[in-house]
């Protein structure tokens, strides 16, 4: 029996090159999509941003820039140090500067502790971008609240989701993504439930253990493009982990490639 393969099927087997195993022919229009997802040419940094960007940094700006332009989610994996906060930062500016943050907001998710740095970094590289911690016991979010980014923690999205969700945020940024690496904890439940047009997750390991963690982030990241997690264990997981197999991890990383960047401090180019 063949079934209809979904959208996100039919990306994966182009971006591998195969369907269960067998060698697929590529029409010429999916080929020029293949190869705009894989090539993306530089964009130009928003006027406000208050930072010389190096090199590597414009281009993970461009690419997560580029991703949320022709729907994709990313994830910047670039190891610490390397300014995964001023890239979305650079970013962020971006939006606001083409009018994306007037209606619907952005909304930073961090670990607790980095909520005073992520406001103090925004007011450092892009002073136009009007920040709100939504943190404490004193939180209010009003109808008339006037700011392009709100930052909050975990902890709250936790507690706070059914608010959270009544806005359509323009995009959601989760920092230390590791935090949502167990699907099926209430954390990454709440994070999961939350709507935007678009996501971005950092995150210096995005796997620590076991190929399910980059599943979990890859699935908030691009809701639904890498199947259930059944199907992700099926097709790399096991063969991945338990059989070192070779061809999987080489489908892998072709299937991931377009949605996640990572920079390593050794790397000579940086």
């Amino acid at each position: 029996e063949t079934k209809e393969l979904n959208a996100f099927q039919l990306l994966r087997a182009a971006l591998s090159g195969e369907y269960k195993g067998a060698t697929i022919g590529l029409t010429d229009e999916v080929q020029d999509l293949i190869k705009e997802l894989s090539n993306f040419s530089e964009i130009e940094l928003p006027k406000g941003i208050n930072a010389t960007l190096r090199p590597y940094q414009r281009r993970g700006f461009s690419w997560m820039y580029r991703n949320a332009k022709i729907g994709f989610g990313s994830v910047l994996a670039d190891d610490m140090g390397l300014g995964k906060t001023l890239q979305v930062i650079t970013t962020l500016l971006k939006y606001k500067e083409d009018g994306l943050l007037n209606d619907e907001k952005a909304l930073v998710v961090a670990p607790t502790g980095l909520l005073t740095n992520w406001e103090a970094e925004i007011e450092k590289f892009a002073p136009d971008l009007k920040t709100k911690v939504f943190h404490g016991t004193g939180r209010k979010l009003e109808k008339n609240d006037d700011f392009d980014v709100l930052i909050s923690s975990y902890g709250i999205i936790r507690s706070d989701a059914k608010e959270l969700k009544k806005r359509k945020w323009q995009t959601l940024i989760i920092d230390e993504a590791q935090n949502i690496k167990n699907s099926n904890t209430e954390q990454a439940k709440a994070v999961k439930s939350l709507g935007a047009n678009h996501f971005i997750a950092l995150s210096g390991t995005p796997v620590e253990n076991r190929l399910s963690e980059l599943w979990s982030i890859m699935d908030y990241s691009n809701r639904g493009f890498f199947g259930n997690i059944k199907e992700f264990n099926e097709s790399y997981g096991i063969p991945i982990q338990q059989f070192n197999d070779e061809n999987a991890a080489d489908k892998l990383k072709k299937v991931t490639a377009p949605f996640l960047m990572r920079r390593l401090k050794s790397d000579k180019t940086i």
